[in-house]
């Protein structure tokens, strides 16, 4: 594949800003280094004197293979985010942070705003904007922020910021968050829009309407937890997608295993035209990393119930992270969904591998979707250089079509 003269020109001028404000950054966090070891103010100057200043490249090569279209998805895509972090001055901290997606191979994909229909989608549009802007006020325990934020809520399967792409997902929101005691937290945000990860300008871009989410934990022995959650997602722009959910989760983290069990139950609200309810199950179990390989497996199971005409969703999650890498699942078919799956991961001369095979069934008349197969391996070259290869393949029974996708990913951190 040749690149255009007009995307070679662009790299070489984004490297040599990339250069630049790698050199800019390594000078300042020298001048700030004393300040940062603690990023505590004594005084409000000290504020911007002990401040503290990272960046991070996320260079990705990601190609996708889908039957259902004429031609295959290729996208070279590199992510540089700078973050500013003030010091904390009497519970008081502010944080600035700026994202910017730029192409480094031709566009040769459907990017969810191009137009190019024919190629299958990666979501990863071209833009630069502002990914975080927050102040916080932290007192003991408690922790109050306003402004765009990262959110994530456990594991993020119902709340969460989609970081596996380029442009993250973030929330406009006030957020609260309680440590009643050394076994009792709560935490609790209203969120006027979700900033959605296909980019500032495109017609998916942003979700507005009140999203009100509260999650309570009790630690009932040191090594069990029950958490109790409740999501309002009253969207304007996607009424299908305005529902109320509640639910609970109980874990079990021992020395060499773990479990947890999940349940909730959703129904429609707002203006959703449709009239439903629908609920969620999960179960999984796994062992802990033993010492020699730090080998570790698991095995669960995952309910989303449909009624033919709609399905339980989970529009804010991490979806990415569940239901296979393949993203063949990302809104619930209106029979619902039933995951089977195990894994397990192993560490060989520092490189991790992991693997995860699914079987998908429809919840009403229980007919097979398809098969997925997951594969990871990650790699810390140094302390700020890390190496990612993931691969997935779909085989289609009779939900959507066959799909390989595959990613070769560095992460620079400094």
């Amino acid at each position: 594949m040749v690149a255009s003269p007009c995307a070679d020109q662009t790299t070489a001028i984004y490297l040599q800003l990339s250069k630049a404000a790698l050199g800019a950054a390594l000078l300042f966090s020298a001048t700030t280094a004393a300040g940062a070891e603690e990023n505590i103010a004594q005084m409000p100057g000290d504020m911007i004197r002990n401040s503290t200043f990272d960046l991070n490249f996320r260079p990705r090569y990601e190609h996708v293979r889908e039957v259902s279209f004429p031609n295959h998805a290729t996208a070279g895509t590199l992510r540089s985010r700078a973050t500013w972090t003030s010091a904390r001055w009497d519970g008081w901290e502010f944080l600035l942070e700026g994202d910017n997606v730029t192409y480094i191979s031709s566009e040769k994909f459907n990017n969810t705003e191009n137009g190019r229909t024919q190629y299958p989608v990666i979501a990863d549009p071209e833009y630069s904007e502002v990914n975080r802007v927050q102040l916080s006020y932290k007192h003991n325990k408690n922790l109050l922020t306003l402004g765009r934020q990262r959110i994530n809520f456990d594991d993020q399967r119902f709340i969460g910021g989609v970081g596996w792409r380029q442009n993250e997902q973030t929330y406009d929101a006030l957020r609260g968050e309680w440590a009643f005691d050394d076994r009792f937290t709560g935490d609790y945000f209203y969120s006027w829009n979700v900033n959605r990860i296909f980019g500032p300008d495109g017609a998916d871009g942003d979700i507005g309407g009140p999203v009100n989410a509260l999650r309570l934990k009790y630690k009932v022995r040191p090594n069990q937890t029950l958490s109790g959650f409740f999501y309002s997602l009253d969207f304007h722009e996607f009424d299908e997608l305005a529902s109320v959910t509640a639910g609970f989760k109980w874990s079990v983290d021992c020395e060499t295993f773990r479990w947890h069990l999940r349940a909730a139950t959703q129904s429609d609200t707002g203006r959703n035209p449709y009239d439903y309810r629908a609920e969620y199950y999960n179960a999984e179990f796994g062992t802990k990393p033993e010492q020699k390989y730090k080998f570790a497996g698991f095995v669960g199971t995952e309910w989303l119930t449909g009624d033919d005409q709609w399905a339980f969703q989970t529009p804010l999650a991490t979806l990415h992270k569940f239901q296979g890498y393949a993203d063949k699942f990302l809104t619930t078919p209106v029979d619902g969904i039933r995951d089977y799956y195990a894994g397990g991961s192993v560490v060989i001369s520092g490189i991790k591998f992991a693997a995860t095979l699914h079987k998908f069934y429809s919840d009403r008349f229980s007919r097979e979707y398809g098969n997925e197969l997951d594969l990871v391996a990650t790699y810390a070259i140094t302390k700020n250089i890390d190496l990612l290869a993931k691969y997935a393949t779909y085989d289609a029974d009779t939900f959507s079509s066959d799909t390989d996708k595959f990613w070769l990913q560095f992460e620079l951190k400094f």
